[in-house]
Parts: structure tokens; sequence; C-alpha cells
């Protein structure tokens, strides 16, 4: 039987460690990932190992990056009381050796090496700020690489980084204003994420937030920089990294500093609505910073009067629309993250000012300006719930505004006019006549066809449409069905609008696509009322709903195609029982014999 030898665990670590830079990349994701496993298990054994291999950097080793990795994570595994700190510190000069030796930015195992020193700094967050220290006074390209690790220190540990963010402040602020424009997107994001870190701080620790005078002083001169300088740089990455950074500090800021910065501010982040959607973006999540710190602020009165944000709120109607209905994945992402945040902005002038906010959204709907009445129409759909209260007396004027685009040919603009048709019944805003003319316009919509848009194709508003987001038939269909059967499942309040006005509305022979949608719902009102006797009775009560023979001649007419769409069929067979109590006894016997 052949003799075993074992290889000592140092020696194998070694092994899996020089397989790190082998050629195949399969090779190279197995030692990784089985050297991550030892890590968990022993990771003082592979840190030794890997600052073995670390002597030579780069120029011996061929993937510095892995090893960089797999000493993040042996460290991030360390118990608290394996923790040394002089080996950490060596760690540490390790991964600022490599860093400060290079020129280069961002590359792969620059990220690396700045996850070990944050790793080290979750255990030892005063040695490892200490050594970035060390290097903040050398080199452009060592300074960015050192502000970059302490950006991602924010954000990974905001409860260490914060206590010690005035010392951050104190050794950036001097060397600021000489930062070329390159390198200043860096120092901006950097500053982005030590605010997000302040407000994370803020939160889970208000009565601890350390906020103090000097800390407010170096604020304040960096907003004022970042403002004046580098947000009106020619240089378009400048400008979005500052206003991003801008953004978040509007918070934390003095109120009379944000006061005197608004007139240059809001203008500068709404110029960056005229770039491409991803900027648009950036800016409109500077916007919402920006509308909550002068709006809602508990340390005063607003700083901005309606007046003075109908420009930004014109600014951002249109921007609802942008790649709203856009079938390509990240476009449709991008395209809900931006419509979330306009609705915040929205929200956020609707608690401070709902009747301004109302009237200019409704004057904005009369306007017939195809993207600011699709985008006025969203937001309305979205704040009627949350501003209710306050909306409540001037519901008949948002009646009167809905009712003037019953007309509108923009598929864009129907369905969102159906959308909020559906939200104003939940609120029992459908009442009477025009509530009837609602219901009808769901119904018109569920009858929909591919040859409505063939038509709708040859009209003056297909440019328009285009720009706004294409919505098919079959969507504003189904949005409308949707809406039809929610309404009368969901909403007791409205059985006295449907019944018996929906049985209008199958004999119109141009609503022959919603007969399916139409008995579906007659069979739930039916389900769902318990007094189905008086219902029968107010059909005979109303002059304007077709007779039973009417009834029974067009429905039968139509079960001529029993595999119609919607089941087309069974819910005509099911309103036909529903209703044979209207119909002459003989029909109504000769229905029961047969069916």
């Amino acid at each position: 039987m052949a003799s075993s030898t074992s290889i000592p665990a140092s020696e194998a670590v070694q092994v899996l460690l020089s397989l790190l830079a082998d050629d195949s990349s399969s090779v190279r994701e197995a030692s990784m990932s089985s050297l991550k496993d030892i890590a968990a298990l022993n990771p003082l054994l592979v840190l030794d190992c890997c600052a073995v291999v670390s002597r030579g950097g780069r120029r011996r080793f061929g993937n510095m990056a892995g090893v960089f990795q797999v000493m993040a994570f042996g460290v991030r595994a360390l118990d608290k009381r394996d923790v040394d700190s002089a080996f950490m510190a060596k760690l540490a000069k390790i991964a600022t050796a490599e860093m400060i030796s290079s020129k280069e930015l961002n590359s792969d195992w620059q990220r690396a090496a700045t996850s070990l020193l944050v790793a080290i700094g979750s255990h030892l967050p005063d040695l490892m700020m200490e050594e970035i220290f060390l290097h903040l006074s050398g080199t452009n390209s060592t300074l960015q690489a050192m502000v970059q690790i302490l950006a991602e220190f924010a954000s990974t540990d905001p409860l260490q980084f914060i206590p010690r963010w005035k010392g951050v402040l104190s050794r950036i602020l001097p060397i600021l204003g000489n930062v070329r424009d390159m390198h200043r997107p860096i120092f901006a994001n950097a500053f982005k994420c030590w605010c997000q870190a302040a407000w994370q701080y803020s939160i889970d620790f208000p009565s601890h937030f350390p906020q103090d005078g000097d800390v407010m002083s170096f604020l304040n001169s960096a907003f004022e920089l970042l403002l004046r300088v580098w947000a009106a740089s020619r240089d378009l990455k400048v400008r979005v990294a500052a206003v991003e950074a801008l953004g978040q500090m509007v918070g934390l800021i003095t109120r009379t500093q944000l006061k005197t910065a608004l007139p240059r501010l809001i203008p500068t982040i709404l110029d960056l609505y005229k770039k491409d959607q991803d900027i648009a973006f950036l800016a409109t999540c500077s916007l919402h910073n920006l509308l909550n710190a002068s709006l809602l602020s508990e340390s005063g009165p607003p700083m901005l009067d309606f007046e003075d944000l109908t420009l930004v709120l014109s600014t951002l109607l249109p921007v609802v629309s942008i790649n709203n209905d856009s079938k390509d994945q990240s476009d449709f992402s991008m395209g809900l993250k931006m419509y979330n945040e306009v609705q915040h902005c929205f929200l956020t002038v609707g608690l401070v000012y709902p009747d301004d906010l109302f009237l200019f959204l409704v004057n904005k709907c009369r306007l017939r300006e195809e993207p600011s009445t699709f985008g006025a129409l969203c937001i309305l759909k979205h704040l009627l719930p949350r501003l209710s209260e306050a909306w409540h007396s001037k519901i008949p004027l948002l009646v009167e505004a809905v009712k003037s685009l019953l007309e509108e040919q923009n598929l864009g603009v129907r369905k969102a006019v159906s959308e909020l048709i559906v939200v104003m019944a939940s609120h029992c805003y459908l009442v009477g006549s025009s509530g009837e003319l609602f219901i009808e316009y769901l119904v018109r919509h569920c009858a929909i066809t591919d040859q409505n848009r063939s038509d709708l194709d040859s009209t003056p508003n297909k440019r328009i449409e285009i720009k706004i987001g294409l919505v098919t038939p079959g969507e504003l269909r189904a949005v409308c069905e949707k809406g039809l059967l929610l309404v009368t499942i969901t909403i007791p309040e409205m059985e006295h609008i449907l019944w018996p006005f929906l049985l209008r509305m199958i004999t119109p022979r141009t609503y022959t696509g919603a007969v399916a949608t139409v008995c579906r719902c007659i069979s739930e009102l039916w389900r769902h009322r318990s007094y189905s006797n008086d219902m029968l009775s107010e059909c005979k009560t109303r002059p304007d709903i077709p007779t039973a023979e009417e009834l029974l001649a067009r429905l039968v007419v139509l079960l001529h195609d029993p595999l119609a769409r919607e089941q087309l069929a069974t819910q005509i067979l099911t309103v036909l029982c529903l209703l044979a109590p209207l119909f002459p006894k003989n029909i109504n016997l000769f229905w029961q014999d047969e069916l």
C-alpha cells in the first residue's frame, strides 16, 4: 500500500496563492474560493502567507488584486481578540506602498487594496486612518487614491468614520482648492459619501452626532467651493459630481448659507436636465434633498415661496414620462427610479403648499401639452391618496379637469387618465353622471383594439406621443380591464354607480370588445350584493337601461364565438343566468330546462 505524506498547511496555502496568478480563469476562481474557505476557519494562517507573497508587489506576483481580495476577506474574518495592531499596521503599509508606487486609478488591484484597508479600519479605524493621513500630502495620484479609501470607509462603516470626520476634513480642506479638474469628481464623490455617512449616523445616533463648530466651518467652506467653482466647471463630469455632493450637503450646512445658495444652486441643478437620463436622475436626487432641506426644515419656515418653485416643477413634469414605458430592462429600471424620485419631489412641495400645487397640476392638465399633461396626471394619481384631506374641497375642479381630457387621442395620456380615474374611485370621488361618464371611459378602452392604433398613427399627435413613451392598445386595454375589475370588487361605494349602469355598456356595438369584462363585473357585483331582488327592480325603474329583450338578444348573438378572448361565452352565460328573472316567463323556463 502506497504511503502518503501530508503537506504543511502553510505550504498548501502558498500553493493556492500561487495559483491566483494562473493563466486559466477557472483555476484562479477555484483557488480564490478555496483560500476564502480556509480564511474563514484560520484567517491568521492565510494572512501570514499573503504577507509573504506580497513582499515583491505587482512586479513579482501577477495577481495582486487576488491577493488583496483574500487578505481583505481574512481581515474581516478575524475575531476581535485575534487582531494584532502591529500585524495590521504591516498589512496596511503593504497596501499603501503599492498604491503610492503607481499613478493608476481604479484598477482592479487598487480597488482590492482599498477593500483591505477598509477591512483593517473596521477593526482599528485610527490605525488605518493614520496610515492614510501620512500620504495626504503626497503626489496628486496618491491623494486621489487615499481620498477614495476614506470615501469607501465612510460608506462601509459610518459608525467608525463620523467620529473621526473632523480629522479628515481638517486635512482635506487645505488641499481642496488646488485639486485639478480631472481629479475633482473623486473629491466630490468623497464628500457625497461622507455626507451620506453623516446622515446615516445622525439617524442611528441622533444624540451623539459630532457636528461641532469646526465641522460646520469645514463643511460651509467646502460647500462654497463646490457651488461657486466646481459646479460651474466646463467639464460635465465635474459639474455632475459637484451637484451630487451638494445634494448631500444641503441638509448639513447652516440655514443661512443654504438660503443664500438657493438662487445659484437651483439653476445649476436644473441645467443638468438638458443632459442624458442618468444625469437627470442624479440631478433629481439632489433636487429632492434640496427641497427637503429648504421646505421641511424643523428650524424655520420654508425658504422658498411657491412662485419660486414653479420653474422647478415645470422642469420636472416632462421628466415623469422619460422611458416610462420602455421595454428595455435597464431603461425601464432607470425610468422607474426617476419616476419615484420625481414623485418624492412633488410630495415634498405638496406637504407645504398643497393648494398651490393642486391648482398648478390641474392647470397643466388643461394646457393640453402632452408631456406636461401626462406628468401632471401621474403626479395627481400619486399624490391624491397622500394629500386627500388637504385636497378634498377641490375635488370638483379635478373632476372637471379630467372630463376635459376624455377625448384626448394620445394613448399615453389615455392610460394616465384611466389610472387616475381608478384612484379617484377609491376615494369616492366618482358620483352621479360624472361617475358614469368615467366608468364608460374605462369600458370604452376595455374594447380598444390594434385597429384603434392604426387609426391613431395617422393623427398629428403621433410625433408627440413617441416623445412621451409608446403605449400599445393592448397595454391600455389591460390597464382599463384591471381598473374596472378593481373598482367593482374592492370599492363598495361604487356599486350604486356601476349598477345598473353597466347593463348600458353591453348593447353598443363599439363596446363589443369589452363585453367579457363588463359581464364579469356584473357577476362580481351580483356576488357581493345581498339584495339581488332590489338589483333587478332597479333595472326596471331606469328608462336609460336596455330592455330585457334587448339585453337577451345582444348577449345571445355574442355567444356565436365561444372561443373569444376573456372567456366571453362563460361570462355571458353567467350574466344570462343572473338576469333570468327579467326575461319573459317562457324564456326563463326554457333557460332553466336547457342550462
